[in-house]
């Protein structure tokens, strides 16, 4: 049985994704609980990770790299002489430096763990409408496979981050200054990195409204430049709290731990808020459950449209342009009174 030393986890992007990869480095640690665990990631995205106790150490490699850059990383990774090398990405770059690592004449030939993208079967149900991806698995369940054959007693697929005690205390800061009380706030992330996954506004500000009028206290969350958050606190004024933008990705983690429920697009914020063991209701439209991304907590919930859409799924991360003459369709006909109803809230006291 493999018993490797030294281990390298690769995982460049993005940050729902790292997110999502959390478990991995549990599960390693717990099957190889004496080796020196080591990720390759992003800077930028990598920040997701930091503090995380099953990692020796996280590489943080620019994102745009030039030739020369990624010769010198790979120089440096050669020398580290890793037992095992677990690609947890499969891109271009990452098959790169696998190859790199793994060539004829190294003094050290690693055991290459791969995790299967999937990308085929997604590609199938998108254009052609068969679907493949009927087996159940998440994609956190999907990535921890490589692992199976050395998890007699199974493997643990939820995840986890680590704020730090600043990342605490900045928001038990912000918390007092707001009156906002653990479990006494809603969290709204109105914006999402592709437009054709954004709830319409108007679904989000009537949302908004009807939590508002119910006793909740909102608060945005969500990363820079992000027209959304603005659009609203511009609607709401003082009866929202803005801190899209504000806040860091662990921080962001650490404000959704407070929260009581999450309402999002399809988002890197579902995983940030689950993560933390927040519930979370996502709103899917161009893309679907069997991708992988579903929220998992028993709590959370998958808003998605009943209608017997043709196009549907049309992409399998967002890029594009809609494809139906009934521009977004699919997220146009999720309804707001819809979405308040799943969160369950009616005949829960306010928070004010």
């Amino acid at each position: 049985m493999l018993q490797p030393n030294k281990i390298l986890v690769i995982r460049f992007s993005s940050l729902g994704d790292l997110i999502l990869t959390s478990p991995i480095f549990r599960e390693l640690r717990r099957i190889f609980p004496g080796a020196n665990l080591n990720l390759l990631t992003s800077v930028g995205f990598g920040d997701v990770l930091d503090n995380n106790p099953h990692l020796d150490r996280i590489i943080k490699h620019p994102r745009k790299e030039n030739f020369e850059q990624l010769n010198q990383l790979i120089e440096e990774l050669q020398a580290e002489e890793f037992d095992l090398i677990y690609d947890a990405h499969r891109s271009m770059r990452s098959r790169w430096i696998v190859s790199r690592l793994t060539a004829f004449g190294m003094k050290r030939q690693p055991a290459v763990w791969k995790i299967d993208k999937r990308t085929l079967n997604r590609k199938l149900l998108i254009h052609l409408g068969w679907n493949r991806l009927q087996q159940g698995l998440s994609q956190r369940e999907q990535w921890l496979l490589p692992l199976k054959q050395h998890a007699p007693h199974g493997l643990d697929a939820s995840t986890e981050l680590f704020p730090d005690q600043e990342d605490t205390n900045l928001i038990e800061t912000l918390m007092s200054e707001h009156n906002l009380l653990p479990s006494g706030f809603i969290a709204i992330g109105p914006s999402a990195s592709q437009p054709l996954k954004c709830w319409p506004l108007v679904h989000f500000t009537h949302l908004t409204e009807m939590l508002i009028q119910s006793g909740w206290k909102i608060v945005l969350v969500g990363g820079p430049d992000e027209p959304e958050p603005e659009l609203l606190e511009e609607e709401f004024g003082d009866k929202i709290i803005n801190l899209a933008g504000r806040l860091s990705p662990l921080q962001t983690a650490e404000l959704l731990r407070n929260a009581k429920y999450l309402v999002a697009n399809d988002t890197s914020l579902v995983h940030l808020a689950e993560a933390m063991g927040t519930p979370s209701t996502a709103i899917f439209g161009p893309t679907v459950r069997e991708f992988g991304y579903a929220p998992f907590l028993a709590e959370s919930k998958l808003m998605e449209t009943a209608l017997p859409l043709s196009c549907r799924p049309c992409t399998p991360n967002g890029k594009g342009l809609c494809k139906n003459p009934e521009t977004l369709v699919c997220l146009e006909s999720v309804t707001p009174e819809m979405v308040f109803e799943s969160l369950g809230l009616r005949d829960e006291p306010s928070h004010s």
